[in-house]
């Protein structure tokens, strides 16, 4: 079970995909009936991905990276290996939010986090 992005690991606890398809709709007429036509030229994927981080020193945190590279408004690669569940091939995307949050656990070093990619 494997997430990657350019060349950090994921620890991805839930993660769900959106597609959306890129097109033109409009309202048509044919044999006197208002008719709903529409032309896709491609379908476009959305991911939400719920991480954890643990015992990461914050210039080398992920959420860190992400953060600069959407500053930056670069692109990163998105990989995907569950098996039989889910595959992904290398996939250019950009950043589209980072969300993360510091759970106060005695001290320890936890970051949960949030990422949405969405396919360049």
């Amino acid at each position: 079970m494997t997430f990657t992005i350019d060349s950090y690991t994921l620890n991805v606890l839930d993660f769900s995909e959106e597609a959306e398809p890129i097109g033109a709709e409009w309202i048509g007429w044919e044999n006197a009936q208002l008719k709903r036509e529409r032309f896709v030229y491609a379908v476009k994927r959305t991911w939400r991905l719920n991480c954890i981080e643990k015992n990461v020193a914050w210039s080398s945190s992920v959420i860190n990276y992400l953060q600069q590279k959407m500053a930056a408004n670069e692109t990163v690669t998105f990989t995907v290996d569950e098996g039989d569940r889910y595959q992904l091939p290398a996939t250019t995307v950009h950043i589209v939010n980072v969300e993360f949050n510091m759970p106060q656990v005695g001290g320890q070093n936890i970051r949960h986090f949030t990422v949405i990619l969405k396919e360049a």
